[in-house]
């Protein structure tokens, strides 16, 4: 018994080291990659999310429950919440037999599409997560590290069932020669310290820099939501290979790319 025990050997101070080593060359060419893939991923899963709230608050106007909804989004600069609010068909009934109510605009007596899809009133929804309301039917969600095309603002859009009521509020409206419109798209990208909002043409979303992972949400009038992500191109040299900067980077191509939607 005594000969077994001497013939069992633990591992040398060099073999110790030679397999640490390994595992911190191992890491370090692992870790990147695994970075770059949680990043993605957890961008991708911020995006799905605020689709699916916006479809869900649509759902529930095509089911009789509310009539008329908003979908909320602040950046706070820290991270994104989004919240989904839900008027009910006597509510929004009431408003609209009032013309003396806050539905019309004062001085014309016709619907005052400016400022109907309101985000300042505490009272104006029915049902609002903001104002304690428990209803499953609406929601909040915050993400962290993904931001918007704005920085410490917020904008909102509001459907109906017809489509009527159609409007928007604050980053998601916009005014043009004394005429309102409805912004239809918000850009979601990662959020760095180098990045603090997505550097977009706010009219397009195309980017105007590089972003690595660059999402676009999109709606229609009638609720029908899409998302697709930013495919980056990159210049072509003379020999038909990559184009690379001083420091040997890719050279991105601010021309080329586009949004490719996504399942």
């Amino acid at each position: 018994m005594r000969a077994l025990d001497e013939n069992i050997k633990g591992f040398n101070l060099i073999e110790l080291l030679v397999v640490v080593i390994l595992i911190g060359v191992v890491s370090a060419i692992g870790y990147p990659n695994f970075n770059n893939w949680r990043s993605e991923r957890e961008t991708k899963d911020s995006v799905i999310k605020i689709k699916s709230l916006i479809d869900g608050i649509n759902a529930q106007v095509q089911r009789g429950r509310y009539a008329f909804v908003q979908v909320h989004i602040l950046d706070n600069k820290k991270e994104i919440i989004v919240t989904s609010r839900g008027m009910k068909p006597e509510k929004l009934a009431s408003l609209i037999n009032n013309e003396d109510s806050s539905w019309y605009d004062a001085d014309t007596k016709k619907p005052d599409y400016a400022n109907i899809c309101n985000v300042s009133s505490d009272t104006y929804w029915d049902d609002d997560p903001d104002q304690g309301s428990d209803n499953i039917e609406v929601r909040q969600i915050t993400l962290d590290n993904v931001a918007t095309s704005w920085e410490d603002d917020d904008g909102a859009v509001c459907f109906s069932k017809n489509e009527r009521w159609y409007s928007g509020a604050e980053q998601l409206k916009s005014s043009t020669d004394g005429k309102t419109s409805v912004d239809s798209f918000i850009t979601i990208c990662r959020r760095t310290t180098d990045l603090k909002k997505c550097d977009v043409d706010l009219s397009t979303g195309r980017p105007n820099s590089e972003h690595k992972y660059l999402y676009k949400i999109q709606w229609s009038r009638f609720g029908y939501v899409t998302h697709s992500k930013f495919d980056n191109k990159y210049e072509i040299d003379d020999n038909g290979n990559l184009a690379l900067d001083e420091k040997g980077k890719p050279i991105w191509d601010p021309e080329s790319g586009d949004y490719v939607k996504q399942q």
